[in-house]
């Protein structure tokens, strides 16, 4: 079995005497162990990521050759990120095609970024203050603590970490205690590609013993957090206590809006793509369907027709469509979740507890539920999950009440023949992204976050780099200074 201790300033650590087992999702069995860290590891990890942005080779770099150091990041990534596969699906059971598609591109969220840190410059400004003239300068905000989920702990650590180190700052990542082996591998791998010691530091363990601890440090100087809308909010009161930003991207209740008019083969593809991949375990699953009256019965029964045939199975089997949820509570929430529905009267037209009977591990199927009022738990809270909640509308004004009744608003879909509709419907939906006539689309240049309970801040997109650089004015005079105090 292996056994991790945590990456600080360039090398594992020795191994503690306290761990945290993760557990291989398709077997429900302990396949490796992570450090317990403690406040003091927080500690150990802050002072090397201090040392590399006050006095390291990082803190002396200019922006071309930080750039040039993360384009040697994502060639090492092009060439080794077969190397990361295993680790992530036996952490969190994510498909391997699902896994293997988002590690092949790994390389592709770090060279825009490096290419944006070429051209951080000054920018001149425009004052009407007579005799001076002033200017824009960008500098770095220093250590950034970046707390990442489980869902896809690599792939949200690269959007998080190349804009930040394109920045200047430096890094410590407290990935969850569920899945953070492909973190601690990955941090090996970029240290050896050339990222010089203390610029990523990883310190596993518990939110309360370790992330708490990282925010509160004095040293830390911006936190970046992805995770649920709870976690969010202990994380945004600890920035608070330390008057340091905080980026928060939470959880969602993503709705799902169906004209009568659209193409409904294109509409199903884009519902199971919403909900169904990576088994609904994803911020922007579309986990709420808001489908008009008069297409619904056809709509369902193309969406149940395909739904029947995919196939669950062992992660690293490519031909699985559906693997297990990620972690034991995890799937002991959703289970409950499903039963909650049923108990509050929605039909159930799909029940994907039975397809996880007698399996070994923690599946639970797709799962469908018709009839559900808003006044219904599975309406209101996201379960992060294969779990699809369908409602009518008549009205377009109705469907997009409907679509706004959310304490979230992370990101939506809409479908429809009519642009103009799509596009009038898609301004008056309250999310952060909005998906016309596709859903789930990503890239390093459009910007992901989201509204209300779902956060704050944005990462990715064209201004990512700024996110994380402080800006300062500087005045120069250009003529004698008046005598303030004339005769």
């Amino acid at each position: 079995m292996e056994q991790f201790g945590h990456f600080i300033d360039g090398a594992f650590t020795t191994p503690s005497n306290q761990w945290i087992d993760s557990v291989d999702p398709a077997a429900g069995t302990v396949w490796c162990r992570f450090s317990r860290g403690d406040a003091q590891d927080a500690t150990a990890a802050m002072d090397a990521a201090e040392r590399a942005f006050e006095s390291g080779p990082w803190s002396r770099m200019s922006g071309a050759e930080r750039a040039d150091c993360l384009d040697q990041v994502a060639d090492a990534l092009a060439r080794r990120w077969e190397e990361l596969v295993e680790a992530e699906i036996r952490d969190n059971g994510k498909r391997l095609t699902e896994v293997r598609g988002q590690f092949a591109g790994l390389d592709n969220w770090f060279r825009p970024f490096a290419e944006k840190a070429r051209h951080i410059s000054r920018e001149p400004q425009h004052n009407a203050v007579p005799g001076v003239q002033s200017e824009t300068t960008y500098l770095p905000f220093g250590p950034v603590v970046a707390i990442t989920p489980w869902n896809s702990p690599l792939m949200i650590l690269a959007w998080k970490m190349a804009p930040a180190l394109a920045a200047g700052n430096t890094m410590v990542v407290k990935p969850s205690e569920m899945a953070s082996a492909s973190t601690l591998l990955f941090a090996q791998m970029v240290h050896e590609a050339g990222l010089p010691a203390g610029v990523l530091n990883v310190v596993t363990g518990y939110g309360h013993e370790v992330g708490g601890a990282l925010v509160r440090d004095q040293r830390t100087r911006m936190v970046t957090f992805t995770g649920s809308d709870l976690g969010g909010g202990k994380v945004a009161a600890a920035a608070a206590e330390n008057v340091i930003p905080a980026t928060l991207e939470l959880g969602g209740k993503s709705p799902q809006v169906v004209f009568g008019d659209a193409d409904p083969d294109n509409a199903v593809n884009g519902i199971l793509s919403g909900i169904f991949l990576s088994n609904g375990q994803s911020c922007v699953a579309g986990s709420r369907l808001i489908v008009q009256a008069s297409v619904k019965d056809v709509l369902v029964q193309k969406l149940l027709a395909r739904v029947w045939t995919l196939q669950l199975g062992d992660p690293m089997d490519p031909e699985t469509q559906i693997g297990p949820l990620a972690n034991l509570p995890h799937l002991e929430k959703v289970r409950a979740m499903i039963a909650r529905a049923v108990d509050e009267g929605a039909t159930c037209l799909l029940d994907g507890r039975e397809a996880g009977r007698g399996r070994a591990g923690f599946y639970v199927g797709p799962t469908i539920f018709d009839d559900v009022t808003p006044t219904m738990q599975l309406w209101r809270e996201e379960v992060f999950g294969p779990v699809l909640a369908i409602t009518t509308f008549d009205t377009e004004a109705e469907a997009v009440q409907l679509a706004n009744d959310s304490a979230y608003g992370l990101a939506a879909g809409v479908w429809t023949s009519d642009s103009d509709r799509g596009a009038r419907v898609a301004r008056q939906i309250r999310a952060g992204t909005i998906y016309i006539n596709h859903y789930r689309s990503i890239d390093p240049g459009a910007s992901i976050g989201g509204l209300k309970r779902s956060g704050y801040g944005r990462e990715l997109g064209p201004d990512a780099v700024k996110h994380f650089l402080q800006t300062r004015s500087i005045w120069t005079g250009t003529a004698p200074v008046p005598d303030p105090f004339p005769a």
